[in-house]
């Protein structure tokens, strides 16, 4: 693993996780912030992966946590994606604001 960057570790991480699903009955799966030391190529490869993964019926539903998502990336119709913002951005009104 001294040979792997950080990014390579987490494609790796993931896929074998992955892998796993069907052997690993579970309801469901959290990944925290496994896409940060991805490039966008890869991210979009793997997020594109888990999402075909998790449509699978029987499979168990994944969690993914990251302060981070590349746009444009695709997802079917079973998959909800839920964004919470907080933090300097957020004005009490609810609108956004850049710093």
């Amino acid at each position: 693993s001294t040979v792997q960057s950080g990014g390579e570790r987490s494609v790796s991480t993931i896929i074998f996780l992955i892998a796993l699903q069907q052997l690993t009955p579970c309801p469901f799966r959290v990944i925290d912030e496994i896409n940060q030391g991805m490039d966008p190529t890869n991210e979009r490869l793997v997020f594109k992966k888990l999402v075909e993964e998790a449509c699978i019926p029987g499979s168990p539903q994944c969690f993914l946590l990251t302060p981070k998502l590349l746009p444009s990336l695709h997802y079917s119709d079973e998959v909800t994606v839920l964004n919470i913002f907080n933090g300097p951005f957020l004005n009490l009104s609810g609108e956004f604001r850049f710093l």
